[in-house]
């Protein structure tokens, strides 16, 4: 065996370089999902990892190391800048870079060395990423949950989850006191960009739930203003989505622009095109009870006059009639009086008579009863020794004195023998 022919680790490696560089000559553009960013301060040099975007709860198929040094950053940074936007590469974020493919023949190192960045290019990996929440959550019930909850006609108690002090807030509240009805806001405020996004918004939903002061909420809006593609993505996990799908309230999701979707959007029981639309929602669903009410009040009021009218002319028909018998009153009176005097008389004559009858009866009565002319027609009444009538036997005693009156005088006697019949 010649071993004049075997290569070394650095023939090989060299060979292996001089092979990507005739494939690879000019450099490529690539897009993938940045991981692993990190930076080194001492030099200003960026290193990361891109990622083909992995399926849901899966892990990527294919992952290359990637450089960005200082000096290109500087260059990439300035060419953004002209175009009104900042470079700024974040973990998760899907980008289209320009990249040199290079291999280090001394390390052995295959890495993609980045030479441009394309600040146009939105990706997909978070919208196919969305979908497959939407799926899998849909499926689960998780999104209609909310919408089962009634929007109240009144909602005058809002909660409101934003970044406090946001341009988003400043509108919601500017477009609720313009319409100059009596809103309330309970502000929990979250951060609404970067990792901490869903921990963030669970927790100020939470925050809601246990405050007292807000047991009178009617409705929930959870509102950031507009951003990148990446900057919203943070809002797609379902642990946001499951947390809507528990609230006691209606939510309206008011995230980014109109052209923006996030997973609030589908779990929310309605969703809103800008934080400002989100305040629309809730004064044209106010201002709709109140136009019903003016409504019902005209529609009553309607119905009513005319009967009102009616009752008016019975009413001032009744008060004529009382004045002209009020009027006619003291002539009525008079007349009435004379009849009644004229009962009375004849009352008052035939009680007397009546009474006459009766006294000239007792009269009679009492002539028929005198003891004077019961004497005269030799009638006696007898007396014991104490002057009282004897009217029976039975009340004297033989021996007792007796008086015996008379006409014309009087007998004393002496009871000698008593005969009963």
């Amino acid at each position: 065996m010649n071993s004049s022919s075997d290569f070394t680790v650095l023939r090989l490696n060299q060979k292996v370089k001089k092979v990507l560089q005739i494939g690879f000559p000019e450099p490529i553009w690539i897009r993938g999902v940045i991981t692993g960013l990190r930076r080194v301060s001492s030099r200003g040099h960026t290193y990361f990892k891109l990622a083909d975007p992995s399926e849901l709860g899966g892990q990527s198929q294919a992952v290359v190391d990637c450089a960005l040094f200082a000096g290109d950053r500087s260059r990439i940074s300035l060419e953004t800048g002209r175009q009104s936007k900042i470079f700024d590469l974040q973990n998760h974020e899907e980008v289209r870079i320009l990249v040199s493919v290079n291999f280090w023949d001394r390390s052995g190192g295959f890495q993609l060395v980045m030479k441009g960045y394309d600040p146009d290019f939105s990706g997909d990996s978070a919208a196919i990423h969305l979908q497959r929440l939407v799926s899998l959550l849909n499926k689960e019930g998780v999104l209609a949950e909310n919408r089962t909850l009634r929007l109240p006609e009144v909602p005058l108690n809002i909660g409101l989850i934003t970044s406090k002090g946001s341009a988003a807030e400043k509108d919601f509240v500017k477009t609720l006191e313009e319409s100059s009805y009596p809103f309330k806001v309970f502000a929990a405020y979250a951060s609404m960009q970067g990792s901490s996004t869903s921990d963030s918004v669970c927790d100020a939903f939470n925050r809601l739930i246990t405050n007292p002061a807000c047991n009178s909420l009617d409705i929930v809006v959870i509102t950031r203003g507009g951003g990148s593609v990446t900057d919203l993505a943070w809002f797609n996990d379902e642990r946001i989505a499951r947390t809507i799908a528990q609230l006691p309230w209606p939510v309206i999701s008011g995230i980014g622009h109109e052209i923006d979707t996030t997973l609030p959007d589908y779990a929310a029981h309605t969703r809103a095109k800008t934080p400002t639309h989100a305040a629309i929602l809730i004064v044209n669903q106010l201002a709709q009870f109140d136009d019903y009410i003016s409504t019902a009040t005209q529609s009553l009021f309607s119905s009513v006059s005319p009967k009102i009218q009616i009752e008016n002319l019975r009413i001032n028909n009744l008060a004529s009639n009382l004045t002209q018998h009020l009027s006619s009153l003291p002539v009525r009176k008079e007349e009435v009086i004379h009849k009644l005097a004229s009962k009375l008389n004849i009352a008052v004559k035939t009680g007397l008579y009546k009474i006459n009858l009766q006294i000239a009866d007792i009269e009679k009565q009492i002539e028929i009863r005198d003891p004077n002319k019961m004497l005269k027609l030799g009638w006696a009444v007898v007396r014991d020794a104490h002057g009282i009538p004897i009217r029976n036997v039975s009340s004297v005693n033989e021996g007792e004195t007796i008086k015996i009156s008379m006409d014309k005088g009087s007998l004393t006697a002496f009871v000698k023998e008593k005969i009963n019949d």
